[in-house]
Order: C-alpha cells, then sequence, then structure tokens
C-alpha cells in the first residue's frame, strides 16, 4: 500500500510540475511588439546599433548550446545592420526571465536570442520608434496645423475653411 501511495504522489507531483511547467514558456507563431509591428515566424529582422557603451548588443545574444543560459555573452557591435530570421518566438514567465524572445538566425550555424522589447526601446533592431502612438498622432496634429495655418496665411484659405479645418483636426483622435 506504501508504494503504491509513494507512487501516486510520484506521478501527481510529475503531473503538476510538467502542467506547471508548460504555462512558464508559451511558444506563439506571431507578436505584436510595442512598436505596433506583428512578428511572425520566418520574418526578418534588421538589427540597429548596439545599446552598450562599447557598441555591443545587449539583448542579442548567442542561444542554445553553445549559450549555456539565457544570460549567455552579448553579441558585438559587428552585427549592427545585418538581417536575421526569426525561427520561434516565445513567451517566458519565469521567476527571473520574464518577456517575449525570439530565436533568430543568421545564415549560419548559430542561434541568437533576442529580447524583442528591449531591443525596440534601445533601437538594437532597426524598426524601432523613441516616440508612441499617442506623442506620433500629436506631432502629425500639428503638423497638420502647421499646413493648414500656412495656407491660410498664404490666402489659400478663408477664415472660415482654415477654422474649419483646425476643428477637425483638433478633434479627430
Amino acid at each position: 500500500m506504501k508504494k503504491i501511495t509513494f507512487l501516486f504522489i510520484t506521478i501527481s507531483a510529475l503531473i503538476f510540475n510538467i502542467g506547471h511547467a508548460q504555462k512558464k514558456v508559451q511558444k506563439l507563431t506571431e507578436y505584436k511588439a510595442s512598436n505596433d509591428v506583428i512578428y511572425k515566424t520566418g520574418d526578418r529582422i534588421k538589427m540597429g546599433k548596439g545599446s552598450s557603451t562599447n557598441g555591443d548588443f545587449v539583448y542579442l545574444k548567442i542561444a542554445g548550446w553553445m549559450a549555456g543560459s539565457p544570460d549567455a555573452t552579448p553579441i558585438g557591435s559587428a552585427y549592427a545592420g545585418m538581417e536575421l530570421k526569426i525561427k520561434k518566438i516565445k513567451r517566458y514567465n519565469h521567476k527571473m526571465f520574464k518577456g517575449v524572445y525570439f530565436t533568430i538566425g543568421g545564415g549560419n550555424i548559430v542561434n541568437y536570442n533576442l529580447d524583442i522589447e528591449n531591443a525596440i526601446s534601445t533601437c538594437e533592431i532597426q524598426n524601432c520608434t523613441g516616440k508612441t502612438r499617442t506623442n506620433i498622432a500629436i506631432d502629425d496634429k500639428y503638423d497638420q496645423l502647421k499646413k493648414i495655418k500656412k495656407l491660410f496665411d498664404d490666402g489659400i484659405l478663408s477664415e472660415e475653411e482654415y477654422k474649419t479645418e483646425k476643428t477637425k483636426i483638433l478633434s479627430s483622435n
């Protein structure tokens, strides 16, 4: 009876740990990042410049058996401008390892891990933005207001047309 109880507890613990471990890593086929780009496996990412003081990449690291851990050695500045292919997209939810990471490759046998959100925020990838969507919308509004003001000043728009256009721009999202 003790053996059956021990076996039951062992199997239950194993099943619980497997189910719990699966929640820590979620495989994705696509990911909408903070720069509003939807990345999919098979897409290519063009690297920007490394964000460390010496130009090395902080959020692009060697992956796989060569890495040894998620905190592997960063990649040097020679990868600036290189185009890499997304092979896998995973969302991690470990105690000390959270976020969305891409496994990417450049055509050689070595794979790399890319912490996509931090790479975006530091412009380690070229399709990054230093502005949030809200700031972009505000800048667009100001540009439009400048244009219609110039048209008004140049006599192309009447005062009524100018006021109508100004109201439309200011009330738009």
